[in-house]
């Protein structure tokens, strides 16, 4: 139905400045505001590329409902869910089933239609043709580096080193050359225009966040 974002991450970097200068064994401050661009373009490269936000936040999701005791949210890992709400009515009869996959059971369905009574003439019951949706208020994500306690999965934050990594060293290539010969040796550089989503991350990038891809 739609997710919105009601708290959103005080950061969603997914590296740090000094672990990537850690890296590249560099010191100085002098790149520093280059090296925090190059985070931020690479954390929302890899959001674009998996279609995933890693970053902690507080999402409002509005859910069709149906008879099956299981119900699914599109962000993970869910960490809480502060209150569930089905035609202004709040719904407790819940738990969280499978917080990676973002799953919350309920034992009694989550149906998709009311039930608003019971037959004049007869005892039976009838049922609506209301559809229903569920308003879910929950917080799902990760801490990221750089904040207390983080506790993003080590595979993604290197996913991100590499390509910052990447993205520094390539820049310092003269981005004129679009290609040179010396010898037997042929090396052609792409300008960034040219390149796909895919391109602009590394290969070993692409591989740690295989499994992430949807």
């Amino acid at each position: 139905m739609g997710v919105t974002v009601s708290v959103a991450a005080s950061s969603t970097d997914l590296t740090t400045t000094a672990t990537i200068k850690g890296v590249l064994g560099v010191s100085s401050t002098k790149f520093d505001a280059e090296l925090e661009r190059l985070i931020g373009a690479a954390t929302s490269a890899i959001e674009e590329y998996v279609q995933h936000v890693f970053a902690k936040q507080t999402y409002v999701e509005r859910v069709n409902g149906s008879a099956h005791p299981m119900l699914m949210l599109t962000n993970v890992p869910i960490t809480s869910v502060t209150g569930i709400v089905c035609d202004s009515s709040p719904i407790e009869d819940y738990s969280i089933h499978d917080a990676a996959a973002g799953i919350l059971y309920r034992s009694a369905g989550w149906l998709e239609s009311a039930w608003v009574g019971w037959g004049t003439s007869d005892s039976y019951r009838v049922q609506g043709t209301g559809e229903r949706i569920y308003a879910v208020t929950y917080e799902a994500g990760y801490i990221t580096p750089g904040l207390p306690n983080p506790d993003l999965p080590k595979h993604i934050e290197q996913a991100c080193i590499e390509t910052v990594v990447d993205w520094y060293r390539s820049s310092k290539r003269d981005s004129a050359v679009k290609s040179k010969k010396v010898g037997d040796l042929a090396i052609s550089y792409k300008g960034a225009q040219e390149l796909t989503l895919e391109d602009r991350l590394p290969a070993g990038a692409r591989a740690l966040l295989s499994r992430r891809l949807r």
